[in-house]
């Protein structure tokens, strides 16, 4: 499959199940309650699910000593995201929490579910580059489901708090990784569970985004003008910057390619899940996961033309 049909594929994999979430709150098929029901279920249970699920096969001894060049060239591109979001962040949001909002979608793209089926879809799921790409991520996981998710968590009173870090997804992240370091044999039973319960984690997360935005009225989530900065820098500018550095210092081919399937992808939905969780307006979140995912159906594909994997 071509990286343009298997960008087109996912994307309209992730657009349908908005649509129903976007359909079941239109036609109040659902109470209003339902997105933060929903919310709940996804920070407490499904993404908890997903992060043990991941670092549990990923983190390993032998893999960190294996694929540490990937992890390497992994760290060194997230610092200089982190750092962009930083500066970037300080102009965008009027608010504290609406910075660290914008901060986090900058920082931390849709690499889980749209990257890893994109580089299935293209490779296979068995392939060594699925395989690369896991590894890649690997910083991206521990940072997103700690530092990122804390940003997202709300405190009004302090700019930081070690209390913001002791939530269901960063706990999961030591249970991962302790259970993928220790090479602790998977028991049937709980191995299941916790696959079951991540498969759920990206549908239910759509849904969760499309009942949202059905919530509001759609011209209003294209009126800020904050999300098409974020939605460029975030689609455009860095894959880009990422892309042709690594280029320049002639990076191996298989880093190129992993890094443009982690930073080149759509805002993640995080923005949406956590503030509905924790009671806050997902509307931000919202208008950024449209936008971003409808413009990235063209920014994909071009990019991996530009340079040369298309």
């Amino acid at each position: 499959m071509s990286i343009f049909s298997s960008v087109i594929f996912q994307i309209s994999v992730l657009f349908s199940f908005i649509l129903i979430g976007f359909i079941l709150c239109r036609i109040n098929f659902l109470p209003k309650e339902t997105g933060r029901v929903f919310s709940r279920i996804e920070n407490g249970i499904f993404m908890p699910a997903v992060v043990i699920n991941t670092f549990w096969t990923n983190c390993t001894v032998k893999n960190i000593t294996e694929k540490w060049i990937f992890i390497a060239y992994s760290i060194g591109i997230l610092t200089f995201c982190v750092l962009t979001a930083f500066a970037v962040s300080r102009f965008l949001g009027k608010t504290e929490y609406l910075k660290k909002i914008y901060r986090y979608s900058v920082c931390v793209s849709n690499f889980g579910f749209v990257g890893t089926a994109m580089v299935s879809g293209i490779y296979g799921d068995n392939s060594i580059e699925l395989f690369d790409y896991l590894m890649f991520t690997l910083p991206l996981n521990l940072f997103t489901y700690s530092i990122g998710i804390a940003w997202l968590v709300p405190n009004s009173k302090k700019v930081f708090s070690v209390k913001t870090f002791v939530n269901p997804i960063f706990v999961s992240l030591f249970i991962g990784a302790a259970l993928g370091l220790l090479s602790l044999p998977k028991n049937e039973l709980a191995s299941t569970v916790i696959s079951s319960a991540a498969g759920c984690m990206a549908p239910v997360a759509m849904i969760l985004t499309g009942f949202v935005i059905g919530g509001y009225n759609l011209r209003d989530l294209f009126k800020h003008p904050q999300t098409y900065v974020v939605a460029g820098i975030r689609l455009v500018a860095l894959p880009s910057i990422i892309a042709l550095t690594l280029t320049l210092i002639k990076a191996p081919q298989e880093i190129i390619v992993a890094a443009l399937c982690a930073h080149a992808m759509p805002l993640g939905l995080n923005t949406v899940i956590i503030p509905s969780a924790y009671g806050e307006n997902p509307e931000t979140g919202a208008s950024m996961a449209l936008v971003s995912q409808l413009c990235s159906v063209i920014t994909i594909p071009s990019l991996f033309f530009i340079f040369g994997f298309a």
